[in-house]
């Protein structure tokens, strides 16, 4: 096998979505020996739920969950978490502070306790959107307050820590399993895929057929816009980006 590559993937709306589709991208990632990562808002046991529920053996090499809070990589007794990646974004991470300002915005509905996190606070934030992420970034700045402010699909708000995200967390695992940006392709559809489709981290990137506007609009170096929907998009990217063959 030749240098390693990764491919970090959302999986909602992009790996999931046409089961056969996924079934057999995976079944030629692994026969190319392209590492596979899930970049997803997902938190572990609910990959786990997925595993059940698409009835495959298959596992990936690591996760990537809480919209780039956490990594798990894959081992013989099953994931196991990589603190390194704690200890990087937990510097100047208030939760408590970042909590109140959003207290005051009373459009942001916190989601449900099982996607919080000591690293992530998230909410529904869906009416008068526009002007309530202008409030929020204002008033994080007023308080001096690092955090960074996700929001996707027109209803999804996160704040978490300024160093975490996406992409931040595939560019430390590229580094930790030896892989060169270049080596890397990214797939997602929504909003908060953008932050693993930023040409400074030297990616290249599959945007899926189905993706939301936010995504469809944006244009980087390296970002392929498949036609197919779903697991045939990313498979359409990765043959344009020379890995698979058509």
């Amino acid at each position: 096998m030749g240098a390693k590559r990764l491919l970090a993937t959302d999986l909602d709306g992009t790996f999931i979505g046409d089961e056969g589709a996924m079934l057999a991208l995976w079944e030629d990632l692994e026969r190319s020996g392209v590492i596979v990562a899930f970049s997803t808002g997902r938190h572990l046991p609910s990959i786990e739920r997925f595993y059940e529920e698409a009835t495959t053996e298959r596992r990936a090499d690591a996760c990537i969950c809480m919209v780039g809070t956490e990594i798990w990589t894959f081992t013989p007794a099953g994931y196991e978490r990589d603190r390194g990646w704690s200890d990087v974004i937990s510097e100047a991470w208030d939760k408590v502070r970042v909590e109140a300002i959003l207290g005051a915005i009373p459009e942001a509905v916190m989601q449900p306790a099982e996607w919080q996190s000591e690293f992530k606070s998230s909410y529904f934030l869906e009416d008068n959107a526009e002007a309530r992420l202008d409030d929020i970034h204002e008033a994080l700045e007023r308080a001096d307050l690092l955090a960074k402010v996700i929001y996707s699909a027109g209803r999804f708000l996160d704040l978490l820590p300024h160093r975490s995200g996406k992409g931040g967390a595939v560019a430390y695992l590229a580094k930790r399993l030896g892989v060169p940006p270049a080596d890397v392709v990214t797939a997602g559809d929504t909003g908060n895929d953008l932050d693993m489709m930023r040409p400074e981290l030297g990616f290249r990137a599959v945007a899926v057929g189905n993706a939301a506007p936010e995504l469809q609009s944006f244009e980087a170096a390296g970002l392929y816009h498949a036609e197919a929907p779903y697991a045939a998009g990313i498979r359409e990217g990765l043959v344009h980006h020379g890995w698979l063959e058509s």
